[in-house]
């Protein structure tokens, strides 16, 4: 490890790299990487798959980029490109090395081998994740464990998955959530592309897999015959047979637009759709949901509890029974005045709850906890981490 005085040295390890290309996972870890060079003097290095950037510079915003190849296709590429990184990030001799999602925490061992404490992020319940045959569902299961076991510390992106984690393994957390503010203002003119005008349309943003839901939307948006259209924006960087599925139900009604990757015009989607329709349903705080709300979209979410505690009770939730959705849509589709109360509380919310500069500082702090625990012998303890997210001061 490094002096005590001279800068803290993070490695971030788990995802394609920075700038973000393709997840939440992504955009929290190029704020993060960059946030923590920018306002806490840290010298971070993010280790980046190689088939995701064709340029490849060593720096960004500051940030070390280590690109490393990822072979493996979607079954195998984030775990072969996470070992890669965690056995060159053992010869690099970090303070503290912060790996995302838990599927990768059973190949932590040579960091713990170097006594390089690590901090793992737990995601959501990625083991339901409908994409999985029933052996990889088994091992993302067992991963969870074995990060809660092998960790000097878990971040949990949700109140809700923090008492699971509690509750399941015995193993605290400290709670950190996501932003919604992403990328460009946004740019009303690129709503011409889609054949749209600003709040006369309804939108899904989503990774097109099962657990989305955005079957079950395109079902229940036809079924309540509303006029709008339904823009759908995502994709899959894999073959996907309901990706294929989802692509065949675009009839002029119903757009389905792919990705969307200029963030000037996703964002102009978010702000001036008439609702935002949002079925994620596997665990935790949803960056999605929260840039539709950081933009002041009303947003009609799936009624899980992570949802709920992200947008608050006082707002319309809908479940999977057949025609539940369909009778939302048809109340709410009149009724301007509700749709504008809804967006305006959705992003006083966002602004007020989920901040990037309070999420840097609070990882900073958790960071800087852990890797002097480390350096008296210790192991982190709760009733020490305390609460390192505090929104409240940034306000």
């Amino acid at each position: 490890m490094s002096d005590a005085s001279a800068p803290l040295r993070i490695a971030l390890i788990g995802d394609r790299g920075i700038p973000a290309r393709y997840s939440g996972f992504s955009t929290l870890v190029e704020e993060l990487a960059v946030g923590l060079v920018r306002d806490h003097g840290m010298d971070v290095m993010v280790y980046c798959r190689n088939q995701y950037y064709d340029s490849r510079p060593p720096y960004y915003k500051g940030v070390n980029c280590r690109y490393l190849p990822a072979p493996g296709g979607k079954s195998f590429e984030s775990i072969v490109h996470s070992n890669m990184a965690i056995l060159d990030a053992c010869a690099r001799r970090f303070d503290l090395a912060f790996v995302v999602d838990p599927g990768n925490g059973p190949f932590i061992l040579p960091l713990k081998a170097m006594r390089v404490p690590v901090v793992i992020h737990t995601d959501g319940l990625g083991w339901q994740r409908r994409k999985w045959s029933p052996l990889q569902q088994r091992y993302y299961k067992w991963s969870e464990k074995a990060s809660a076991r092998l960790a000097d510390w878990l971040v949990t992106d949700s109140r809700a998955m923090q008492r699971y984690y509690a509750q399941e393994y015995d193993a605290p957390s400290t709670y950190i959530p996501y932003s919604g503010k992403v990328g460009d203002e946004p740019d009303a003119a690129a709503l011409e592309r889609f054949g749209v005008t600003p709040g006369d349309y309804y939108l899904v943003v989503a990774r097109m897999e099962p657990e989305n839901n955005v079957d079950l939307i395109i079902r229940e948006y036809r079924a309540a015959g509303v006029t709008r259209p339904l823009i759908v924006v995502g994709s899959v960087p894999y073959e996907s047979d309901y990706a294929r599925a989802i692509a065949l139900e675009d009839d002029g009604q119903v757009r389905c637009v792919g990705g969307v990757f200029e963030s000037a015009a996703l964002n102009a989607l978010y702000r001036h759709c008439a609702f935002y329709l949002h079925g994620h349903e596997v665990g935790g705080t949803n960056p999605s949901l929260l840039r539709a709300m950081h933009w002041g979209a009303p947003c009609l979410p799936i009624n899980v509890v992570f949802h709920r505690e992200v947008v608050g009770d006082d707002n319309p939730y809908f479940d999977k029974a057949p025609g539940h959705l369909a009778a939302l849509l048809r109340a709410l589709d009149g009724d301007a005045d509700r749709r504008a109360a809804l967006g305006r509380a959705a992003q006083a919310r966002a602004a007020a709850v989920f901040r990037w500069d309070a999420v840097v500082d609070g990882y900073a702090t958790l960071f800087r906890h852990v890797v002097a625990q480390r350096r008296t012998g210790r192991q982190a303890a709760p009733e020490k981490v305390g609460e390192t997210y505090r929104p409240e001061l940034f306000v």
